[in-house]
């Protein structure tokens, strides 16, 4: 629906209240300033340098551009026309070029007070360029799936702000307001703050609050989370130079942000699977996708049940996991972690035996759990905390596996009981547990740290039937974790080729923002007089960032003949003292038995990278070495001095990735020492790949991979702005695989951010 006949549709004044000025939200659970983005193709900036522009207890949330149109059908529209950073707007995100939006990954989530806030500072028409009635819009919606533009049905709460200070409101694409809010517009623009009272009730309040003039309106649906959306109305932008209309925003604001969160809804409840993990983009946050496991959920074994005894979405539990048979349990493959304020927040609606076929006593139970090979019964000792609803109300709690802390009980509401846990000082040695269910709530001291928790889910059945007519059956429904880390063992993520060679040039610029590990060579690649060493390329590293390659310094980069002293390594010792705190770690010679180097010349190698080490000539680090796969096979030798092992090899299937990656892990004796791979990111002759998206679909594969093995430490993609002298190849740059790129992003966003 165009907006002018939205707008003919007002309904209901609400009312007008005193002016108050605009306030910032106090220790917001999300800010972004969209300071220090990297604002280059193919991605402009939107999801670059996460870490650093934002803060909150929730940083580190990723957005997705969204069609932000009435027209269909519906497309994502070019990355350009909103970008984060550009030199025209800095520090600011800005929309260029006809209708479009932005969706936060993760969305605002009510508090304890049952409330949110969302503010921001929008500046519609930010250049005069275009007509002043054009706007900026600022959306709520229960779903991640709209289509971002303020007349959408599926729009809880719409705000289009004119720059002449006119804002409008629209409830499910409906004006609200027969008579707009009206404002003075400040230099910076609309200072705009929404905050939703009474979420989780059925008509929650809304107040809107823009640059001090309020005005106020109520839902007619519960909205206790809700999905972000920004975006803008242009007439005149324009996607050449000279470049129009511009709208921006800054400061996004929220007070508390769940990042994972499942409602269980249009899962496909069919043989094998059962529903588990089907439709998990459609059912779950954009930002975190992550699947069950099935596991024992018995004291008396360790077998994970058969496939039918979890399911979700069933007929007669629609929008619900539920538990059936007899007891079992599943396990999220992604674990909870503490916050940036050190909290852990786990919910979710439990119904043990809504039916009454089983006892009283029996019960739904949720547990954290510091093993992910728990059996997922509540007195496992690995369980940090575990607790048990039962039927009747009665709520009991573990540690470590056994009964501990006070008891409580609620009363049953029609849906079951809504159970919140919170978890504060989290990390410290006596966290504090605050657990309400159903609005009786109690605080116990916990006397060990709770960190990387991975969260059971489990129930215990005493009258289940596995066939017709079924009988005991317990749910649970809106499971949603404040903070969980995608890629729990993951720790480092970069590109190989960062910095190679002069032709290539330098590219640690590009990666800065979104990834903490570049693979660089600053030394010559011809053994041709003079001898240039590109130091100033140290300038670009983030501190403690860069892998150093120095096997060009043993090794004749022309013969592979390895220099007869180590005068040529001393002198590039004393090159790297002003460089310090730019490394992480140095680069064995690549690859260095196919070239005919001997094991022997290798331990001499490590043995003296090792020993400028321990002289405190060059920082400490680890050492890395990089075999081919036919070397692992073979079990080539590994220098004692050795920290990482890693290998490469670019069109592998996912079992050999898998069967390569426990290679390295049977390869790595020490318990401190930590294995690395290299997903190709480009399509090319030297790996088979003809096609961005079969390149994507092995990226996937090394991330599964990496999430199997705990000693897989990083991983360096392999292509991107490398001459591999290959028939048939020629160098890429991102621009070549936006696509993956984009998800790049997200996945170095994910191991930065998310730990």
């Amino acid at each position: 629906m165009k907006l002018a006949a939205a707008a003919a549709a007002a309904l209901l004044l609400v009312g007008l209240l005193p002016a108050a000025p605009a306030v910032a939200v106090a220790s917001p659970g999300l800010l972004d300033s969209f300071d220090g983005a990297r604002d280059a193709s193919p991605t402009y900036g939107l999801n670059d340098s996460l870490g650093t522009r934002q803060s909150g207890a929730g940083k580190g949330v990723t957005f997705t551009r969204v069609h932000g149109n009435w027209t269909s059908p519906a497309s994502t529209p070019p990355s350009y026309y909103s970008q984060v950073g550009n030199n025209s707007y800095p520090g600011r995100l800005s929309f260029w070029i006809g209708n479009s939006a932005v969706r936060l990954d993760a969305p605002a989530a009510a508090d304890a007070t049952d409330a949110f806030t969302v503010s921001a500072t929008v500046d519609p028409n930010a250049n005069s360029a275009g007509p002043d009635t054009d706007w900026s819009s600022l959306m709520l919606s229960g779903t991640s799936t709209s289509t971002g533009y303020v007349t959408a049905s599926d729009i809880a709460i719409g705000l289009t702000v004119r720059r002449t200070g006119e804002v409008m409101l629209y409830r499910n694409g409906v004006a609200q307001w027969p008579t707009s809010l009206t404002t003075t517009r400040q230099s910076t623009g609309f200072g705009v703050a929404v905050t939703v009272t009474g979420a989780s009730t059925a008509a929650p309040a809304v107040s809107v609050t823009v640059n001090g003039a309020t005005k106020t309106a109520a839902l007619v649906a519960p909205l206790p989370r809700a999905y972000v959306y920004l975006g803008a109305y242009l007439t005149s932008g324009s996607s050449t130079p000279p470049y129009g209309e511009v709208s921006a925003v800054d400061n996004l604001q929220i007070s508390k942000i769940t990042q994972y969160a499942d409602s269980f809804d249009g899962a496909a409840d069919t043989d094998p699977g059962y529903g588990l993990n089907d439709n998990l983009a459609g059912r779950q946050t954009p930002q975190t996708n992550a699947g069950y496991t099935r596991v024992s959920g018995n004291w008396s074994s360790t077998a994970p049940p058969p496939s039918n005894y979890s399911q979700v979405n069933n007929n007669a539990y629609p929008g619900k996991l539920s538990f059936w048979v007899a007891p079992s349990a599943v396990k999220t493959n992604v674990p909870a972690i503490p916050d940036g304020d050190d909290a852990i927040d786990l919910a979710a609606t439990v119904d043990p035996d809504p039916g009454l076929f089983g006892t009283p006593g029996d019960w739904v139970s949720l547990m954290l759990s510091s093993s992910s090979t728990s059996t997922g019964y509540v007195t496992d000792a690995a369980n940090r905390l575990g607790m048990t609803i039962a039927r009747n109300g009665v709520v009991t709690f573990y540690k470590d596996g056994a009964v501990f802390g006070p008891t409580l009980t609620a009363t049953r509401s029609a849906a079951g009981y809504a159970v919140t846990v919170r978890i504060t000082a989290a990390s410290t040695a006596n966290p504090t547990v605050t657990v309400t269910v159903n609005g009786a709530q109690t605080s116990f001291a916990l006397g060990a740290s709770v960190g990387k928790s991975y969260v059971y889910l489990g129930a215990y059945l005493s009258n289940g039937s596995a066939t017709a007519p079924y009988k005991e059956v317990s749910t649970v429904d809106d499971l949603t974790v404040g903070k969980v880390s995608p890629f729990p063992f993951l720790k480092y993520y970069g590109t190989y080729g960062t910095r190679n060679d002069d032709a290539a040039g330098n590219h640690v610029p590009d990666m800065a923002g979104i990834a903490n590990l570049h693979w660089i060579n600053v030394s010559p690649t011809d053994p041709a007089q003079p001898v240039t060493y590109r130091t100033d390329v140290f300038a670009s590293c983030p501190p403690h960032s860069c892998i150093v390659y120095v096997g060009s310094e043993f090794f004749d980069p022309g013969s592979h003949a390895m220099y007869p002293d180590r005068s040529r390594w001393n002198s590039y010792v004393a090159m790297l003292q002003p460089y310090k705190d730019k490394i992480f770690g140095y680069y064995l010679q690549d690859e260095p038995y196919i070239y005919g180097i001997t094991g022997a010349q290798m331990d001499v190698h490590a043995n003296a990278v090792k020993a400028s080490i321990t002289a405190g000539s060059i920082p400490a680090g680890p050492i890395l070495m990089t075999d081919t796969l036919y070397d692992i096979n073979t079990w080539a030798h590994v220098p004692a001095a050795v920290d990482w092992l890693g290998m490469d090899a670019y069109s592998m299937d996912a079992a050999t990735i898998e069967a390569a990656a426990t290679r390295l892990d049977e390869m790595t004796l020490d318990p401190t020492d930590r294995t690395y791979m290299f997903p190709p990111n480009v399509p090319d002759t030297w790996n088979g790949f003809t096609t961005e998206q079969q390149v994507i679909g092995k990226q996937y594969e090394y991330l599964a991979t990496a999430n199997r093995h705990p000693k897989l430490t990083a991983l360096l993609n392999f292509g991107l702005w490398v001459n591999t002298g290959a028939g048939g190849s020629h160098v890429q740059t991102q621009e070549n695989v936006p696509n993956l790129f984009a998800i790049q992003e997200r996945v170095g966003n994910a191991v930065m951010n998310l730990r």
